[in-house]
């Protein structure tokens, strides 16, 4: 025998589901170029300095933040929620990835790419002439 849900008890089952599933979330992010560097500012609020993971592997920057745990106890309304964040994004060979930085304050990771040498703007001397 096969028995249907209503619909109703149908969505509830869902939101469950889908409540008891680990969230992650794609930071919002702005990318700022200077002439020394790239600079990454990313939201991730709930998420401390400690908790932020970045890895470089060949040209590819990957950002995870481990966001921490809701308060105890049973929401009757809610609009906002907290997960955990991962972003990534794909490095040039003008960039210097040896030299990646990092800050975090006020849930806004800062992350400093300074770029290479060779695509710099530099100043050339002219000589005098004899």
């Amino acid at each position: 025998m096969v028995t249907q849900q209503s619909p109703a008890r149908a969505e509830q089952t869902q939101a469950i589901r889908r409540q008891n599933q680990d969230r992650r979330f794609q930071p919002a992010a702005d990318i700022i170029e200077t002439p020394d560097a790239v600079i990454l500012k990313l939201d991730m609020p709930g998420v401390s300095k400690e908790n932020v993971d970045l890895t470089v592997d060949k040209d590819m920057l990957t950002i995870f933040g481990k966001a921490q745990p809701e308060e105890v106890g049973d929401p009757v309304y809610r609009e906002t929620y907290v997960g955990d964040y991962q972003r990534q994004f794909s490095l040039t060979a003008d960039v210097d990835s040896s030299k990646i930085t990092a800050t975090m304050m006020h849930g806004v990771l800062t992350v400093r790419i300074p770029k290479a040498e060779q695509v710099k703007p530099r100043k050339i001397k002219i000589a005098a002439a004899e």
